[in-house]
């Protein structure tokens, strides 16, 4: 196996800088999550110059759209340390359980990072990209999923991610709140998965989906229990 090439020392230096520039970030959300924090004090807290936030991300909406890649990140890398058992359906549940559980452990913050997703930019972020890969994380070999579904994977991984945005969109609108998240999220993964499911796994998925959607809350989902 080739090794992979050493970083250099200007791009270790590069990386680390913008770490710090988003630790500092994610600092300033926590102290005030309407992200109304200036350019200049996100230099002053992460200890840079000025122009240093600029000259790695170009602008404020760029730092928390890498601020959503960063979160992303996490989830995966939760993901991968759990290892959850199960097929494609499974996995795909635990998935939205460990990403609801990252998006719950600051809710204000991640609001706010979420919510700034929906702003229009001159530059198209990376944020698709990143959740389509989360979500084929979770499908793995595809197992339980049919022939066809195996062919397009990148559809259902796809699916998946507009659906879990869907979610978070209307979660940091308010119109759904913290005790109904993980509800919604997994009957959307149930939902999105179902049409893909292999024939003799699709009455388990269709019993799943019904068990979530039993006793609906007042914002049309079960009220499960998550905190």
């Amino acid at each position: 196996m080739t090794k992979a090439p050493t970083p250099s020392l200007r791009d270790r230096n590069r990386l680390l800088a913008r770490d710090v520039v988003l630790d500092a970030a994610e600092r300033l959300l926590c102290a005030d999550p309407t992200a109304s924090f200036s350019m200049r004090a996100l230099a002053a807290d992460a200890g840079v110059g000025f122009a240093t936030p600029f000259n790695h991300f170009g602008s404020k909406n760029a730092i928390m759209q890498a601020l959503s890649g960063r979160l992303i990140e996490r989830m995966a890398a939760a993901f991968e340390a759990q290892a959850p058992a199960g097929d494609a359906t499974d996995r795909v549940l635990a998935m939205g359980a460990i990403a609801v559980a990252h998006l719950l452990g600051q809710p204000d913050v991640h609001r706010a990072v979420v919510g700034s997703l929906g702003v229009a930019s001159a530059t198209p972020g990376a944020v698709m990209v990143q959740s389509r890969a989360l979500w084929a994380l979770a499908l793995g070999d595809r197992e339980g999923l049919s022939d066809d579904a195996r062919a397009a994977e990148t559809v259902l991984a796809t699916n998946l991610a507009v659906a879990f945005r869907g979610c978070l969109s209307f979660w940091t609108a308010g119109e759904i709140d913290d005790r109904h998240l993980h509800g919604m999220v997994e009957a959307n993964m149930l939902t999105t998965v179902l049409g893909f499911a292999a024939i003799d796994r699709r009455q388990a998925v269709l019993l799943r989906l019904e068990e979530q959607t039993t006793d609906q809350g007042p914002q049309g989902v079960r009220q499960s229990g998550w905190p």
